[in-house]
């Protein structure tokens, strides 16, 4: 009698629960219900939304170039006709490729496991 009133008992609060109807009172909050209105930081959070989902395209990029002043004139310490940019021209031609062979070592003798007169590089 004991076990069917217990059980009887957590039927009744487990359909009392179900039945109760949970209303979100929060409004103007996001997911977090952290309310977005009154958050004084909502101006960064707005940016790094936007920034977070920003396409590649729409970034501008400037660069601005600061003029080095030395406070002499280097004219005077260069030769006549100098140019900085000269030879400067990079020809693809030019450009030498070191690629350096491996050498693979196996520590057991390959020749047991292929066959009679094998050649790797017989067509």
């Amino acid at each position: 009698m004991k076990k069917i009133s217990v059980l009887i008992g957590i039927g009744i609060l487990g359909a009392l629960l179900l039945s109760s109807k949970a209303a979100h009172y929060c409004t103007g909050a996001d997911n977090d219900g952290h309310s977005l209105e009154n958050n004084p930081f909502a101006e960064g959070l707005k940016m790094e939304m936007e920034s977070a989902n920003m396409d590649p395209s729409e970034i501008v990029l400037f660069e601005e170039e600061e003029e080095v002043v030395l406070g002499f004139d280097t004219s005077e310490y260069l030769p006549l006709g100098f140019n900085p940019y000269e030879g400067m021209e990079l020809d693809a031609k030019d450009i030498i490729v070191l690629e350096e062979e491996e050498e693979v070592v196996l520590d057991f003798d390959v020749t047991q496991y292929l066959p009679q007169n094998f050649d790797a590089y017989a067509k």
